[in-house]
């Protein structure tokens, strides 16, 4: 660990120092200190004498601890003050420690070896709380993205799709929903197998990504081989386009599906539903009657687009 000495007595204390196995660096007075200190960002225990030109021991504390970026400083406060004023005055802007001169080696020592130690623990308790932002962000981008087909997740599709209820209610502007689903896609498993399926569902989920291009658009893997479309500012048109173009662009992957697939490849319905959202309304009906859509391209023999009235 670096130690830092300022002052008069710099010289020998610098020796002691590096006798005892620390880093150690000597300043003359507490306005170098301070300069030296502007490009360190290491945890570092200070050494400083009460009693030094430009900034004094306790006015340089003061500075330091006010210093956003000063945090993991540990300052023992050198003073020959034997009625402990200086001492008190020092402790108050912001040392952690002090020694009151004459002081043994062996005080020194120690003192050094409790700031080392509660540096140490300092840091330790950094690098875990980092760590732990850390790990909350990686389980943040596991909520909103579905880990299978890097699409958004069904919770990611439930706070995204209120948020644009709320939005489309407020400027009275179309909101569509198309909901699809892969044709006989438990046939399909059964068939080829579970990797089989994963990678089928991955191909079918980039090509929605691909087929949706606006900034506002977005899809969700909403349940199992279910997607789910939020197309804000489209109108019943506009949703019917994207959904056929949707089914189009998965037919054409050829994706072989035999013998229960449609024409031998891997096909998609999809139902759409449009709005003008109402704070009345219920967004869950809304999404109901969109899969009522889908429904109905189901029953009237897949690999087709419908909307309900």
């Amino acid at each position: 660990m670096k130690v830092l000495v300022a002052g008069g007595e710099s010289a020998m204390l610098q020796q002691m120092v590096a006798g005892w196995g620390y880093q150690s660096v000597t300043v003359n007075n507490g306005l170098e200190a301070w300069n030296l200190l502007q490009d360190e960002s290491e945890p570092m225990v200070l050494i400083l004498d009460w009693l030094m030109p430009g900034l004094n021991g306790a006015e340089l504390c003061q500075k330091l601890k006010q210093s956003e970026e000063k945090k993991h400083l540990y300052i023992i406060l050198l003073t020959k003050d034997n009625a402990g004023s200086n001492v008190a005055a020092g402790l108050n802007a912001g040392a952690d420690d002090y020694l009151t001169a004459p002081f043994s080696p062996d005080e020194l020592h120690s003192r050094l070896a409790l700031g080392k130690r509660i540096l140490d623990y300092q840091h330790s308790l950094e690098r875990l709380r980092w760590e732990l932002m850390a790990k909350d962000d990686q389980l943040s981008r596991f909520a909103v993205r579905d880990s299978l087909t890097g699409v958004g997740s069904r919770s990611f599709f439930d706070q995204r799709f209120s948020e644009e209820w709320r939005r489309m209610d407020r400027v009275g502007q179309w909101l569509s929903l198309v909901v699809l689903d892969v044709d006989y896609f438990k046939a399909y498993n059964e068939t080829y197998g579970r990797v089989a399926g994963d990678e089928c569902l991955k191909i079918i989920a980039h090509t929605i990504s691909s087929s949706i291009s606006r900034g506002g658009d977005f899809v969700a893997r909403y349940d199992g081989a279910e997607f789910i479309i939020v197309l804000p500012n489209t109108d019943s048109l506009g949703a019917l386009v994207i959904a056929e173009a949707i089914r189009v662009a998965v037919a054409i992957q050829n994706i072989e599906h035999i013998p229960a697939g449609i024409r031998g490849h891997v096909t998609v319905s999809a139902g759409t539903a449009t709005v003008i959202p109402d704070q009345n309304a219920q967004p869950e009906a809304f999404v109901a009657k969109a899969r009522q859509s889908l429904f109905m391209a189901k029953a009237g023999g897949r690999n087709a687009v419908r909307q309900t009235a």
